[in-house]
């Protein structure tokens, strides 16, 4: 079975020296893991409209599939770049996706779709990152999806079987916003390229430090606020002394079309707007000793819509660069709050929270029970 591993990487040029710094990184970390899935035996095409990245990526011996910013539709041209590829079955990823992954979990993953008939292998029911599926072929059956939180999904109701990867720190994590960049610097993991990019960061962690060391300590009290799935929280009961409190909500609200459509509705911020943000981490200070917070759910909340740059400048505690007066208000009150706050999007919950977990595990001995 000839097997193509497919990453996307592209979309539009960055427009602020933050966008530059994180496009940077992001390509970096993709050529760390086109080099890991050519280790693997794949065949490895990469799919950009990016010309830095496609000239460096084809020096590695990876194919170039050229793509084009505008009018771009996700399922459309996955759909073409599959036909091209000529593969029997293909393994879909981002270029920032599984930075951690493993080449055991690579080949776990081939074995899985060359089992039993059509087959999807996901990294995340709800949304996935990693999507690999055979027959290939099969991907004309399903109406192209408008981006890849759909594509597990549309495969599976179009009559595939559904394959979980099994749980860990490397399946769950992804690069989406920078918090999840100084997690990943703070793991000391991932490829050479990434940690070289990395260590040219001048981005603050010190809360981010700061909360991680908490998770080693005996019995503190943690709060995860946003997206939380079941899996990391029982890695928790299963390997650390912590005390999880937990506000879980709106899982799924991406691939769901909730966001899109404005309909989603937080406990948690309602909470923040009626006793205000100051109030809210002060009452947070009081019974936690650290809190990781995917403030999406936050910023979604009743249809509001924030900016990429106020959002990223959020998870970075830059209060001061922030133009939403909502925004700036609760990070303010979030980085002056008693306790480290850990802001960030889905993974300061998910993945990036199982990396930290793992962390603090082997602080205290180790080793993990999966």
């Amino acid at each position: 079975m000839r097997t193509a591993a497919i990453v996307f990487e592209g979309g539009p040029l960055p427009a602020d020296e933050l966008q530059e710094r994180i496009a940077q990184l992001r390509h970096a970390v993709t050529l760390d893991t086109v080099e890991k899935l050519q280790r693997a035996g794949l065949e490895v095409i990469l799919a950009t409209n990016h010309r830095d990245l496609a000239e460096a990526a084809h020096s590695l011996g990876a194919r170039i599939f050229a793509t084009e910013a505008a009018g771009f539709h996700f399922g459309r041209v996955l759909g073409q770049a599959v036909r091209e590829s000529g593969a029997d079955a293909v393994i879909y990823l981002s270029g920032a996706a599984l930075p951690l992954m493993a080449l055991e979990e690579i080949a776990w993953i081939c074995r899985a779709l060359a089992q039993g008939g059509p087959t999807v292998v996901v990294n995340n029911v709800q949304s996935a990152d990693l999507v690999a599926w055979h027959p290939a072929a099969f991907l004309e059956r399903v109406e192209p999806p408008e981006n890849d939180n759909l594509l597990g999904w549309r495969l599976r109701e179009a009559g595939m079987e559904r394959v979980l990867i099994p749980h860990s720190a490397a399946i769950h994590f992804d690069l989406d916003t920078p918090t999840d960049y100084l997690i990943l610097a703070l793991s000391g993991r991932g490829g050479p390229r990434a940690q070289a990019a990395l260590r040219m960061l001048a981005w603050p962690d010190d809360r981010l430090r700061a909360a991680a060391d908490v998770l080693a300590t005996d019995l503190p009290e943690v709060a995860l606020i946003g997206r939380v799935g079941s899996a990391i929280m029982e890695y928790f009961n299963r390997n650390l002394p912590v005390r999880l409190r937990v506000l879980s909500e709106e899982r799924g609200m991406k691939a769901l079309g909730r966001e899109a459509r404005g309909e989603v509705r937080s406990l948690v911020g309602d909470l923040v707007t009626d006793l205000g943000p100051e109030r809210f981490f002060e009452r947070l200070g009081e019974i936690c000793d650290a809190a990781f917070f995917d403030t999406r759910v936050l910023f979604a909340n009743r249809g509001r819509r924030v900016s990429e740059w106020d959002r990223f400048h959020s998870d970075l505690g830059l209060a001061d660069q922030i133009r939403d007066p909502f925004v700036h208000q609760f990070t303010r009150a979030a980085v002056n709050c008693r306790i480290p706050v850990v802001l960030g999007g889905h993974s300061v919950v998910a993945g990036g929270l199982w990396v930290l977990a793992d962390r603090a595990i082997a602080a205290r001995g180790g080793p993990a029970v999966p």
